[in-house]
């Protein structure tokens, strides 16, 4: 887990708290008494991989390029005040989809530059684990983490062999000059340094909340976080023979070793010799 997990996860019991509109106030209030125990929390994280794959043919010519999008979720438990836990109901997982409204409408979208199609491709990867793969703790830049490892199989899916001749490797959205003014129009005391080279990290914050839904005696009400990266890349199909001079070559190497075969033969063959005459003199 990377430090901006840690701290999203930290305060989230403050987030609740704080903000009452995170909970159902009839059945779930979160201020003065204790919760009660059929009102249960939860955070989830979701990463999210997009970017544009440009393919070039061998002479250098666009081929085509392609939109790529995956992702990997992170469902944390739901807790409640007396510490039971419960795995996150299918029928809570399903609302997933409805996130993507959210950060539609959210003005960091347009300030971090991320294209409409990442936004609305989003809903086509909505599955029982909420987006995508099942995104466990940890890095979420790890080359073996889920989300990466589905897009490095598209990126290689192309139709034949490749190289590749420009990478971005994933990168955070920029945090903008436009987005830390924003950011001070809403809260003056928030930190935001505008970034002049593509980084890992950004002062976004893609957090949304999810319920509360009550599904059979109780109410489950969840903040899920986006952690979205970038990568573009360009890849080169290598030229391979034509098939018409597929057989020519064939054949004239299969000449080559049988004319080879031969004057081996030749040095090896043991040497004949003429029969002997055999001289008797008379007497």
């Amino acid at each position: 887990m990377n430090l901006k997990h840690a701290l999203f996860l930290a305060v989230l019991a403050a987030a609740f708290v704080s903000f009452p509109t995170l909970a159902n106030a009839d059945t779930c209030p979160i201020t003065g008494t204790a919760l009660p125990p059929t009102c249960f929390y939860a955070a989830g994280i979701v990463n999210l991989y997009y970017g544009t794959l440009t393919l070039d043919a061998p002479n250098g010519s666009l081929i085509s390029t392609t939109n790529i999008e995956t992702a990997a979720t992170n469902l944390g438990d739901f807790g409640n005040s007396l510490n039971q836990f419960l795995p996150p109901p299918a029928a809570f997982v399903a609302l997933f989809p409805t996130l993507v409204g959210q950060l539609q409408s959210d003005p960091q979208t347009t300030f971090a530059n991320i294209p409409s199609w990442a936004l609305s491709g989003l809903t086509n990867l909505a599955d029982a684990n909420g987006f995508g793969l099942v995104g466990p703790n940890g890095n979420p830049l790890d080359l073996t983490y889920p989300g990466l490892v589905a897009f490095d199989a598209q990126l290689a899916n192309v139709g034949g062999p490749y190289v590749t001749t420009s990478d971005t490797g994933f990168l955070a959205p920029p945090t903008t000059v436009a987005f830390c003014e924003y950011l001070s129009s809403v809260d003056p005391f928030a930190p935001c340094t505008p970034q002049t080279v593509p980084t890992t990290f950004d002062d976004y914050a893609f957090t949304y909340q999810l319920g509360p839904d009550t599904i059979g005696a109780d109410t489950y009400t969840s903040l899920v976080n986006f952690q979205i990266y970038y990568r573009d890349v360009t890849e080169q199909l290598v030229a391979t023979p034509e098939p018409s001079t597929l057989i020519p070559l064939a054949l004239g190497f299969a000449a080559i070793l049988v004319a080879r075969r031969r004057a081996w033969l030749k040095r090896t063959a043991p040497i004949a010799h003429s029969p002997r005459l055999s001289y008797t003199t008379g007497h």
